[in-house]
């Protein structure tokens, strides 16, 4: 008889999906960054978590985890209200000058 542990079999659930969103938002890949692998298995483990007291070890892991990969990730360029309010005057004005010539 086998004496080895039964290895448990991990599910990709809701958490898992949502970490693996804002890793992409954060355009931080799990197979290229290790903490964000570790987020990704952080996850799946929390989706997987047998009980209560299990989930919440792991969820306090995985926010640690984010943290340090969100510090990590590069700056996004997002611009502010007026460099979107720029470019929708710009866009409108090429629009109205195609329209009228």
């Amino acid at each position: 008889m086998d004496d080895a542990p039964k290895r448990r079999v991990l599910r990709a659930g809701a958490v898992t999906r949502a970490t693996l969103a804002e890793l992409s938002d954060l355009g931080v890949s799990p197979t290229e960054n290790a903490q964000a692998a570790v987020a990704a298995r952080l996850a799946k483990e929390l989706d997987s978590a047998p009980d209560p007291k299990a989930a919440a070890a792991v969820a306090r892991e995985l926010r640690q985890a984010l943290g340090v990969v969100r510090a990590a990730a590069p700056p996004k360029e997002r611009g502010d209200r007026i460099d979107q309010l720029t470019e929708k005057r710009q866009a409108r004005l090429s629009r109205l000058a195609k329209g009228s010539g």
